[in-house]
Order: C-alpha cells, then structure tokens, then sequence
C-alpha cells in the first residue's frame, strides 16, 4: 500500500471516534472559512450545534475526501476546545493522534498535502498551551526538529516555545525543551529557523533557569 493511503486509513483508525463522514452545508462551510480570522469555538458550535461542533471538526480532520482547506482549518480550530488547563480531552487527543501517525513514517517522504497536515497539527498542538511533558517529548524529536522542509522545523520550534510559555510547563520540561531547540542552532545563526530559535529561547528562559 502507498505511503499516502497508509496515512489515510491510520487517520481514519486512530482518531478518536467521531461519527459518520461529515456532509457539510453551506452556512458550516462558511463558518470554517472566515477570512480574516480563523473561527472561534461559539462560532462552531452555533453552526454545527453545541454538543456536535468538536466531533464534527475531528470528523473533516481525518476525512481525506473532505476539501484539503476544511481539513487544515479543523485541525486548527481544535484547540479552541480547551477547556482546562493541560487540554485535556478529545481535542487534545486527536491533534496527538495525527502528529503521531505522521512521525511513524517519517523519515520517509511526505506528499505535499501530508506535510502541511502534519504542520497543521504541530502548530494546533503547540497552541494548546497544554505545558505537558508527554506533548514536548512526542515534538522535540529528530523526525520533526531535523526534517529536511525548513518550514516543518520552525513550525516546530514554535509550538514547542508556545507549549512552555507563560510558564505552563515545570522545570524540568523547559529545560528539555530550551536543550532541543538550543541544539538545532546553525554556525551561522543567521537561517530562519535560526530567528524562529531565538525566539524560543528568549521566552523559554523564563523557565528554564538552574
């Protein structure tokens, strides 16, 4: 079987059950598309109904016959159902999911839209804020961090700095997290992931302290 058909059926395995394939209508497809910004959790739950809106966004996250731009705009939107501190629940859940189908077959190759569902997810999960240790083991590992696509390396710097900012992750987290990033400077230092580094470690110091 195809690498692009193995990632398609793992999705559809190992996400949390949503339900049926979703069959959108137009005033839904509206609401995940806004332009300016991207939708907010009221906004999901008033088109698709308060008790359906996250199972309807897992449910277009793993279905690859949905349109590519509905799939990467519900990864996205998942962590706008956390609703404690940590992310814990379904959310959270299918966001390491999807990361975790995608590392089991790198460092093989990725079709295009695979890589950008796999950053989807890095972004949404680093957005969480969750500080959980388990979320920065699972992204500050070599597949991610010394990818061949630059653009997968700075997605991931970014979420590993967003997942310890603000100080939600304890000491000992953040010190593994700065060590990661840290070692991924070039001798330049002058590379945009080198910037996106930077940038890390600046906001990753205030918890990383001896």
């Amino acid at each position: 079987m195809k690498p692009r058909l193995l990632i398609a059926a793992a999705l559809l395995c190992t996400l949390p059950a949503s339900g049926d394939s979703v069959q959108l209508s137009e005033s839904q497809i509206d609401a995940l598309t806004t332009i300016d910004t991207p939708p907010t959790r009221s906004q999901i739950d008033f088109t698709f109904g308060a008790t359906d809106g996250l199972g309807a966004l897992i449910a277009i996250a793993k279905d690859t016959s949905q349109r590519f731009d509905l799939q990467l705009r519900a990864i996205r939107t998942l962590p706008q159902y956390c609703a404690a501190a940590g992310c814990p629940g379904t959310a959270h859940d299918a966001l390491v999911a999807i990361i975790t189908v995608y590392e089991a077959v790198l460092p093989g190759p990725l079709a295009p839209r695979d890589m950008l569902r796999l950053r989807a997810a890095v972004e949404a999960l680093g957005a969480t804020r969750s500080g959980l240790a388990t979320d920065v083991h699972l992204l500050a590992v070599a597949p991610l961090l010394r990818h061949p696509n630059r653009d997968v390396q700075v997605t991931t710097v970014h979420a590993l700095r967003d997942l310890c900012s603000s100080g939600q992750c304890d000491r000992t987290t953040c010190t593994e997290n700065a060590a990661a990033v840290r070692a991924l400077r070039s001798s330049t230092g002058d590379t945009q992931l080198d910037a996106a580094i930077n940038i890390a470690l600046q906001d990753l110091a205030q918890c990383d302290q001896p």
